[in-house]
Parts: C-alpha cells; sequence; structure tokens
C-alpha cells in the first residue's frame, strides 16, 4: 500500500489548501471578474498575514461568509471587487471532499490527521478519531490531540470552523479555541436515533449533511473580543 496518495491535490505537504480545486471554484461562483482579480482573491486567501492562530481563522471567516474584498485596475483603471469563494444559497454549487489521513509538514513537524473535511478546497472541518478497539481510546485523549496539532501544524486550523472529537463510537463537536468542557453532542432531529445509534454516526450523517454544515459555519461562529482592563483603575 502506497503510503502517500498516488493523485494529490496540493502543492506539496506544506499545503493545507487543494489550490486546484479552490482556483477552478472560485473561477466558476465570479464569472464576471477579471483573471486579476480572482489571482489577487487567492493569494488573499492563501496568505492570511498574521502569526496568530484566531486572528487569522477570524479574517478568513468574515472572507468566507462575506467575499474576499480586493482591489486592482481593470480596463485601466482602479476598481474594487468582493468574490464569493463559497455559496451557502446552493449547497450543491461547493464543492465537498474528505480527506483521509492527511499528513501536513510545517516548522519541521510532520502530523498525519484522521480526516479534514475541504469545502472548496478550503479545509473547514478536523475530525480526530480514536480507535474504539483501544481501552485507552478517550474523547479526552481525541481532544490532546486536536491541541498538539494546534501547536504543530496550525496553518490547517487558519480556515477551521469546525473541530470533532470521537473515541469509536460517542463524538462531540466545537470550535477550535474551545475547551474540552465545550465539546458536545450533535443530537439528532428524530428522537429514536438518540441513545440507540452511536454519536460519531448521528453527527456524520447530521451535522455533515451540506446544508446543514454550511449553516452551522455561516450562522454558529462567534468571535469574542476580551475586554482589557486599566489596572489602574
Amino acid at each position: 500500500i502506497a503510503p502517500y496518495s498516488s493523485n494529490p491535490m496540493r502543492k506539496g505537504f506544506d499545503s493545507v489548501i487543494l489550490e486546484g480545486v479552490f482556483e477552478d471554484v472560485l473561477k466558476r461562483l465570479n464569472p464576471n471578474v477579471p483573471e486579476s482579480a480572482i489571482s489577487e482573491a487567492s493569494s488573499k486567501v492563501r496568505k492570511l498575514g498574521s502569526s496568530d492562530l484566531m486572528a487569522n481563522n477570524e479574517a478568513f471567516h468574515g472572507m468566507l461568509t462575506d467575499g474576499v474584498s480586493v482591489e486592482c485596475f481593470h480596463n485601466g483603471q482602479p476598481k474594487g471587487f468582493s468574490l464569493r469563494i463559497a455559496d451557502f444559497s446552493n449547497p450543491e454549487n461547493n464543492v465537498f471532499h474528505a480527506v483521509n489521513q492527511l499528513v501536513v509538514k510545517e516548522n519541521d513537524s510532520e502530523k498525519r490527521l484522521d480526516v479534514v473535511v475541504f469545502v472548496n478546497g478550503l479545509p473547514l472541518a478536523v475530525v480526530e478519531l480514536k480507535n474504539p478497539m483501544d481501552e485507552n481510546a478517550t474523547l479526552e485523549r481525541a481532544f490532546t490531540q486536536i491541541q498538539n496539532y494546534k501547536k504543530a501544524v496550525p496553518s490547517v486550523f487558519h480556515y477551521n470552523a469546525v473541530c470533532v472529537i470521537s473515541d469509536g463510537l460517542d463524538a462531540r463537536i466545537s470550535s477550535v479555541s474551545a475547551p474540552f468542557s465545550r465539546y458536545l453532542v450533535w443530537k439528532s432531529p428524530e428522537k429514536k436515533e438518540n441513545g440507540i445509534l452511536p454519536e460519531l454516526q448521528i453527527l456524520a450523517e447530521r451535522m455533515f449533511e451540506k446544508k446543514t454544515f454550511l449553516e452551522l459555519v455561516r450562522y454558529n461562529t462567534v468571535f469574542e473580543t476580551e475586554e482589557v482592563k486599566d489596572a489602574r483603575t
């Protein structure tokens, strides 16, 4: 068995975006903008410009939900454009990939992530799965592994909207910055499924349904600003 894919969709292991997919979708969703605007928007998404994980995450979420604002010359004049990188009105108009065992190399570290869910070539979800046959497999261990990934290969989480942890049966979901206590079960609207089907199955089938997942990313992501108090008052 080959250790790596024979059909790579990235430029290299140091990339966390499926560049070809992203570029194609960017052009398809913005058919009436010049190539220079496409190129500028692509560069802006790929190079978020901060060394802080959460600052990049917040900046990207704004681009994802509100569009990527760029300015370039068009017909000899400077002109502003706002480009969509996702179609929230028509879920089927987006491209979804679930990649198993994604290898990422960054800062002399190499990590292999269990599952990464890409939307339009952008890694919006990371899923850490533990082996249910391992007696040491716990949700806490899966959470700790996510924290290790954040330190070793932070670029993956610049685009992250959802983190999922599972011991193979039970599963929890939260945001990239959340503590373990904030990871919660995804409940099924069908009461007969809750307590009967494994939590991981319910989460995979219900939360990752395309329309539901896009609405979750768009409407249920909040960035809080800590209040800085003056020590003199």
